[in-house]
């Protein structure tokens, strides 16, 4: 189901830095290394059966930029025969057709996660993992790097590919 070549993209995406060339220039490049990450993060996670139909959707609550990065060619992507679909959500209470769900840090104080939903969640807030969510995603010495809580994507009925957790920099459980 996983695939070997993509961890050569993640791994390239895990140790490339964003260079600070303008303000604008400066957010648009994260925004474009943030919508790489969630692309692929979707490439290695199993949902519970069963998966409908031929797409797999990501929602966006806040993340105006990151949405417009991964939509850019969003016909040529594809996750395995599934093709994939962005939406823009004006807030987190419309999350039924989600399979995955970014909530952008400026959007998350108000955010919890539903644990039974089997929802891929990823955002930039801080402690967002600590809090229920499954990827957080940070900035480390000017390179963009990401934690994963696998206690709640095992809650939500996620499997995360062993693959995907060796590139993590850190994979937490929830406190028990």
């Amino acid at each position: 189901m996983f695939q070997k070549p993509l961890l050569l993209v993640m791994l390239a995406l895990a140790v490339a830095e964003p260079r600070a060339y303008a303000h604008d220039d400066a957010e648009q490049r994260e925004a474009q290394f943030k919508a790489a990450y969630l692309f692929n993060f979707v490439k290695f996670v199993e949902w519970p059966p069963p998966l409908a139909a031929d797409s797999l959707t990501i929602c966006f609550v806040g993340g105006r930029r990151v949405f417009a990065a991964l939509s850019t060619d969003i016909g040529n992507k594809r996750v395995g025969a599934r093709r994939l679909v962005v939406k823009q959500l004006d807030h987190v209470a419309s999350i039924d057709n989600c399979n995955a769900l970014y909530v952008d840090a400026a959007a998350a104080g108000n955010f919890r996660p539903e644990a039974s939903l089997p929802i891929l969640t990823v955002s930039d807030a801080e402690q967002f993992a600590a809090s229920g969510g499954m990827i957080e995603l940070f900035t480390d010495n000017r390179r963009l790097r990401f934690l994963i809580n696998i206690d709640n994507a095992q809650r939500a009925g996620l499997r995360i590919s062993s693959d995907l957790l060796k590139l993590a920099a850190d994979v937490q459980r929830a406190p028990r």
